[in-house]
């Protein structure tokens, strides 16, 4: 199925009187985006995703020449971009596999169950997981500002208003509103022994299934508000200097939700109220918005963000001009593109498959949730939320990220008309949001490593045992590991958007620009730059994995090194020639007007990107530190040698990490590899090149041709290599970030 998208656009301008204008404008966007759909008569087909996404934008102008030396605008808009993401079997009748009917009238909005298999069908499922949601972000923003030119000065001072938003409703929290999987235990000849002849397609045709789930939610209504004030004065002090001088205020809000059904931290010192019941203390509870005293919104950031900025310019001879610059700038709290939603505004029933270790099934497809489905309680759990399992959570002590930014260059006038500078850009980042990766507060204290993985791994009576309860408080025997964690009545506890990150950048930019004169114009620039962070978050892409926690979260400061996008050379060209042929040009210029048609008009532009490598991130395949210990990644060790391996870059291809420079780091140890290492990933050259012929057909008609090579030389770029040593694959290069050569050809007309 292929994808669709229309837009269409209204405007609207008026003068209201000769000093006011206004204008008004509406934007809507639809777009249905599908994914695979490889068997389109199976409900179930893998992949069969679709994402149904409008946009509605909306916005109101205004501007006032209140007098010759004074001009007012105002603003107002509002957006929202409501998106739809199902599968192609919504709406399906569950009742046609033989589920009971309490159990088909307690999903919301049906499709058709993810089934996963341990070795039929590994990698997809049957049906589609993770596409079943409906959210709307949307948001209102007002604005003004009054401009004043006053003898030297040239004043401005505004006001800047938003409220963003975020409702919507997720249906299956990742997995599917009901999931389950498929292996060979029930029916091998011995559970507790691989290979014994057990088929997941023979446990799916009995129904016995190894793991069942099912997912129920609420709607979420969540909002962040944010307001600014700010006064800008450029005051040119003589001919050859200007400074300019201003100061912003902003306010920006933690995320709220309407129905304070939202947890906004996790409280390390609070005595939970499971402690009376088991008779010995129990460390920690979540923290719900209001409750207990705890704050309506989450984060704790600060209330008066000032934003000092500070520039000049100076003319040193009238070829000559020096700029400099500082300020101080906040950056946005959260960022997040659908609606949080915490425990309690979810729940997850996960029936036992078997008390037998596999021999005996417990639960039947027929009915796979004998108790029914576990609803969402909201707040009504109070600090009993989350005991027994692992949690995300907000930051409670996060204060938000402000930048240090500042600057120095001088341009130069050369012959020709070309302007040269040299330029230091750099920025000090403090405070820096982790969206992700998450740092696991609950991770074991590395002082506790002495005792042995034996010790550590022991099972031992569970003290926080509570009959039914759920994961780790459900069972009675635990490992002495987990009672050693901070909390040990919860798993790991995950706090996201915190401010503990920091990054520094320095960089030497070199520019050249040629105004268009005889034809040519150009602008080429150099950058070289460091830069350095504490952490490899985001969501992975073509220079880098991403998303890679700290190996130790009580030593942040140790995952200092070059940022994952941390490109230390950076040259860009672009150029535009127009061919001296032709009428009224250098040669042929007394072309007649069928020779002028065939020679003259040509344009040639050339786009080019060279840029270095990016630095490899490096990790064991397999974490010695995860399974009880909480820790979120482990780094090998070094053994000496280069990890940089020899030959021409074809044959690096397959080998571009060398493996013996590296040593698997044991459990109860710390890697001593840098979070990225130097050597870097496969550099980017990459030319677009063009040529455009204009045609002047009559005086009011006119064309162009065009003809377009994107990637002209058809240069891939490969993505970064495999850093999970250990992995088969490590340190291979497998596949290319960009497309090829595509070559594309255009008439246009002018009349």
């Amino acid at each position: 199925m292929p994808s669709k998208a229309g837009q269409g656009t209204v405007k609207l301008d008026h003068r209201i009187t000769n000093w006011w204008n206004a204008n008004l404008s509406f934007l809507r966007y639809h777009s249905n985006e599908p994914g695979e759909n490889w068997f389109p008569n199976s409900p179930g087909t893998p992949e069969n995703w679709v994402l149904d996404r409008r946009v509605d934008a909306t916005q109101v102008n205004n501007t006032l020449i209140l007098n010759p030396t004074t001009v007012a605008t105002v603003r107002y808009g509002f957006n929202r971009f409501p998106n739809d993401s199902y599968t192609r079997s919504l709406g399906f009748n569950l009742a046609l596999l033989g589920f009971p009917s309490s159990l088909v009238s307690a999903i919301p909005r049906p499709t058709f169950p993810a089934v996963n298999f341990h070795n039929y069908y590994p990698g997809d499922a049957m049906g589609a997981a993770g596409n079943n949601a409906y959210y709307t972000p949307y948001s209102r923003s007002f604005g003004a500002a009054v401009s004043k030119f006053i003898g030297r000065h040239s004043l401005k001072v505004g006001v800047d208003w938003r409220s963003i938003s975020d409702d919507g409703i997720d249906y299956d929290g990742g997995r599917a509103s009901l999931a389950f999987d498929f292996n060979d235990q029930f029916t091998r000849k011995n559970a507790a022994v691989a290979g014994g002849g057990g088929s997941d397609i023979a446990s799916l045709l009995l129904g016995y299934p190894a793991v069942a789930t099912g997912f129920q939610s609420t709607k979420i209504f969540e909002n962040v508000r944010y307001e600014g004030v700010f006064i800008q004065d450029d005051i040119r002090i003589n001919p050859r200097l200007t400074l300019n001088v201003g100061l912003r205020w902003e306010h920006e809000t933690g995320l709220t939700e309407r129905n304070a059904n939202l947890i906004v931290g996790f409280d390390p010192n609070a005595l939970n109220s499971l402690s009376a019941r088991l008779g010995i203390p129990v460390k920690g509870a979540v923290e719900f918005a209001g409750k207990n005293g705890y704050p309506n919104q989450t984060g704790n950031y600060t209330y008066n963000k000032m934003s000092p900025r500070f520039g000049l310019a100076y003319q040193l001879n009238q070829k000559t001009i020096i700029r400099g610059g500082w300020g101080i700038f906040w950056a946005p709290s959260l960022s997040f593109s659908a609606p949080y939603t915490p425990e309690g505004a979810t729940a997850t029933t996960t029936p036992n498959p078997s008390s037998d270790g596999f021999n005996t099934p417990l639960i039947q497809l027929s009915n796979p949730f004998p108790g029914g489905l576990v609803k969402p309680v909201g707040t009504a759990n109070g600090d009993a939320t989350g005991l027994g399992i692992g949690l995300t959570i907000f930051d409670r002590n996060a204060k938000g990220t402000y930048i240090q930014q500042f600057s120095f260059d001088i341009q130069r006038e050369l012959p020709a008309n070309i302007a040269v500078s040299a330029a230091y850009v750099g920025s000090r980042t403090y405070r820096l949001m982790l969206g992700t990766p998450d740092i696991n507060i609950n991770q074991l204290d590395p002082k506790y490593f002495s005792l042995g993985t034996a010790a550590l791994s022991q099972s031992v009576t569970n003290p926080y045992y509570v009959p039914g309860g759920p994961g780790i408080i459900g069972s009675a025997k635990v490992t002495q590991a987990q009672l050693l964690r901070p909390f040990p009545a919860f798993g790991n506890l995950n706090i996201r958007y915190s401010d503990q990150n920091k990054a520094q950048y320095d960089s030497l930019v070199l520019k050249a620009q040629k105004r268009l004169s005889q034809g040519l114009t150009f602008l080429t620039a150099y950058t070289f730059s460091k830069n350095f962070d504490r952490s490899s978050g985001g969501t992975g892409s073509d220079v880098n994995r991403g998303s890679q926690g700290p190996q130790n979260a009580y030593n942040l400061p140790a995952e200092w090194a070059p940022s994952i996008v941390d490109a230390t050379h950076r040259l860009s060209f672009t150029a535009s020639y127009e061919l001296p042929f032709g009428r009224n040009k250098r040669f042929l210029g007394n072309a007649n007007r069928f020779a002028d048609l065939a020679v003259g008009g040509w344009i040639l532009n050339f786009v080019n990107v060279d840029s270095s490598g990016y630095p490899v991130i490096l990790t064991q395949n397999s974490n010695n530190n995860g399974s009880y210990f909480g820790g979120a990644s482990q780094r090998p060790n070094a053994t000496g040698a280069s990890p940089a391996t020899s030959g021409d870059f074809g044959q690096r291809l397959a080998g571009w990490i060398n493996p013996a420079a590296f040593s698997t780091a044991p459990a109860l140890t710390y890697g001593n590899v840098a979070r990225t290492i130097p050597l870097k990933g496969p550099g980017m050259a990459n030319w677009d090149i063009s040529i455009f012929k204009n045609f002047v057909i009559y005086e009011r008609f006119r064309a162009q041709f065009r003809a377009e090579g994107l990637n002209a030389f058809n240069t891939p770029y490969f993505r970064s290599p495999n850093g999970a040593f250990g992995s088969s694959s490590f340190g291979q290069v497998n596949s290319q970030g960009n497309f090829p050569r595509f070559i594309q050809l255009a008439l246009r007309l002018y009349f």
